[in-house]
């Protein structure tokens, strides 16, 4: 086809094209020999994960997975994970967006990773309650829109290793729950059911079987389920009247929504043991078979089909065991496309030796295959070679958005596979702030403030009122500091003047709990805002609770204070008037009530010795302030003569008025 037909077709798809413009090897460094790096592969956006399960770094075959980060330079080592003794850790990968989950066939564990903005941070073990040692847990794995499926392809049922899947979920918590063991219904030994697993974003699971002698021995077979948290139920089979004897159908599925592959990697319908895959597309609610995909005519044992991975309109089918023109099993991926059937495009081989095409794996045009058995580096050491085969162009340039990308020709910071210019202005990546890079980048990088690391930045979070920012400085509160805990930023707090009583901008509280500021009666309020009266540096409160001046009237107020309130002390005589001895005018002996004897006793102190204990103010019966016989003549004229009442305090208990002239430090009438 003509370039001028490839652009025409290209402007008439809305810039679509294809193209394979990079084929490398991946840079493993630190490879030993037996690592066996490539036993498996993942890959998602930007990353790629490769398994090496003879790695002894953690212990005998201990195993390790390398992270690598897709960068302007190519793919650079971004994280090692590391397994057991004996576990042989990355025996089987599955990655989807900000998870990752590692398989440890040798100890029957899975490892759950999740990204944050920041690194890898382990998340959970998951183990089956009821699976034992052997029953390959953890063989196969596949992870899609927080479903986790899991194959173990020799667990013992009822009628013996026939195999099973678990399908794990990620709840509302944040936590993966089992939530179903599925089994073949009618199950047999030896069904090897669990081998491999595809799961889409559709609800759908595929499982291959490739044990199950449905056509003949080692024939095999595909079951469907469909389902989700309600159940999972068998929608469909595949393989009868296509697998023969020894095929092996099932040792490979790869499932997009109507597409269905199966790998039967020692099928003879191309040549001995030259193996096929076997696609169906779904056509109102029916799989119908289409054609295979076969290797060349007259190839023998290359183990075609052995792996699958499907990615939009590519499909990668491995071939591990292809010899090419080598002496030893090299190894080879061939590469289609979709374009109304699938069309070969190009084929991936190996070095001598290195089976490449053992693990495979697909995303946004970059493509991934593991060779475990590669001696390169090391002897056995392993390797991953990669292809980039786009066949999008966003921008409309002419080039492909995957090949652009891997050249570094146009950015991808946040490594999903889409050109940043593109994402932005077809909405799939934010970008409030409008510099042309997404969000999640610009605040990574520090080119813009994102103070509580939520990829938005703060200026467009405060704005938008994404977070709150109650001070309105464009800083999310949960940024701002809160000393007290109380989830309320101080720089708000101290808005109130009862938050902070002496106004120097910090949290009384704060100021109190941190040894800065006294509160010597424990009530919150800092004792440099608590009145002192008398200014003598200690509150009120506390010289009185301390014993340090005196309160007569128990109101935590100093006596001296108190008297210097003209409401406090009336009469003004140095005491406080609720504290002052009470008496009754006139009661001169201290018997409760005015009476004769008050009044002999009164003009008798004149002629003898007699004298008013305590409160001699009460024996000025008339208030002129002379103690004399007038006194007691007053109150015999009271008494019997009609005479005036004493004055106040009469008849009831009181304290001396202004004008009085004598003390009284008691009086027994009153209390």
């Amino acid at each position: 086809m003509s370039i001028q037909i490839l652009c025409l077709i290209a402007m008439l798809q809305g810039s679509q094209l294809w193209s394979q413009c990079v084929e490398d090897d991946l840079q493993v460094f630190g490879i030993n020999p037996g690592d066996r790096v490539g036993r498996s592969v993942a890959v998602s956006g930007g990353r790629v994960f490769v398994g090496a399960i003879g790695d002894d770094g953690g212990g005998f075959l201990s195993g390790s997975v390398r992270s690598f980060r897709r960068g302007v330079s190519g793919y650079q080592l971004e994280h090692v994970f590391s397994g057991l003794s004996g576990a042989e850790y990355g025996s089987s990968l599955a990655a989807d967006e900000n998870w990752l989950a590692i398989g440890a066939i040798g100890l029957g564990y899975i490892e759950m990773w999740k990204r944050d903005r920041f690194g890898w941070v382990y998340h959970s073990i998951i183990i089956d309650s009821q699976g034992v040692d052997g029953d390959g847990f953890g063989s196969s794995l596949d992870l899609k829109g927080g479903v986790l499926v899991v194959g173990s392809p020799t667990y013992t049922t009822d009628v013996g290793e026939a195999g099973c899947v678990t399908v794990w979920r990620l709840n509302s918590m944040g936590q993966w729950q089992f939530e179903e063991r599925l089994l073949a219904e009618d199950r047999v030994e030896g069904d090897n059911f669990g081998t491999s697993i595809s799961v889409d974003s559709l609800g759908q699971l595929l499982v291959g079987s490739p044990g199950r002698d449905a056509s003949g021995i080692d024939s095999g077979i595909a079951i469907l389920y469909s389902g989700g948290p309600d159940g999972w139920f068998e929608s469909a089979r595949f393989g009868n009247n296509v697998a023969q004897p020894g095929d092996r159908f099932g040792t490979s599925v790869s499932l997009l929504d109507d597409y269905a592959f199966i790998g039967s990697p020692y099928s003879s319908f191309s040549g001995p043991f030259a193996g096929q895959v076997v696609s169906y597309r779904r056509s109102n609610s029916i799989w119908i078979l289409q054609p295979f995909l076969t290797p060349d005519s007259g190839s023998s044992g290359t183990g075609f089909g052995a792996t699958l991975a499907i990615d939009g309109n590519l499909l990668a089918v491995g071939s591990p065991m292809d010899m090419g023109n080598e002496a030893m099993p090299t190894g080879r991926v061939r590469i289609y496309r979709y374009l109304q059937e699938w069309v070969h495009e190009s084929d991936m081989t190996g070095y001598a030796g290195s089976f490449l095409g053992t693990a495979l794996a697909i995303d946004k045009g970059m493509i991934f295959a593991g060779a475990p058995l590669d001696s390169s580096a090391a002897v056995l050491g392993g390797g991953v070679k990669y292809s980039v085969s786009g066949d999008q162009d966003c921008n409309g340039d002419g080039e492909p958005d995957a090949c652009e990308i891997v050249t570094g020709a146009t950015i991808d910071c946040d490594l999903d596979g889409i050109p940043d210019s593109c994402a932005i202005a077809q909405g799939l990546v934010a970008d409030c702030d409008g510099d042309l890079i997404p969000d999640s980048c610009s605040t990574l990088s520090g080119g813009v403030a994102d103070c509580d690391a939520d990829g938005v930045p703060d200026e467009c979070a405060t704005t938008l009122g994404l977070v709150s920012d109650c001070n309105e400085d464009l800083i999310p509160d949960i940024c701002q500091e809160d000393c007290n805990q109380n989830g309320e930023p101080d720089v708000c707090e101290v808005l109130n003047p009862s938050e902070d009583c002496d106004q120097n901008g910090q949290l009384d509280e704060c100021e109190i709990s941190n040894g800065q500021l006294s509160d010597c009666d424990g009530n919150g309020l800092p004792d440099i805002c608590e009145d002192d009266c008398d200014q003598d540096g200690l509150p009120d409160v506390c010289a009185v609770l301390s014993g340090v001046v005196e309160d007569c009237n128990g109101n935590l107020h100093p006596d001296d204070c108190d008297l210097s309130d003209p409401l406090l002390n009336t009469n003004g005589n140095g005491y406080v008037d609720e504290c002052e001895p009470t008496f009754i005018r006139g009661d001169a002996d201290g018997t409760p009530g005015v009476r004769l004897a008050d009044a002999v006793l009164l003009i008798s102190r004149v002629f003898g010795d007699l004298v008013i204990i305590n409160c001699e103010e009460a024996a000025d019966a008339n208030g002129d302030g002379f103690l004399d016989i007038s006194d007691g003549l007053y109150l015999l004229f009271y008494e019997f003569s009609g005479g005036a009442n004493p004055p106040s305090p009469f008849p009831e208990c009181g304290i001396a008025p202004v004008e009085a002239h004598f003390s009284c430090t008691e009086h027994p009438s009153c209390p």
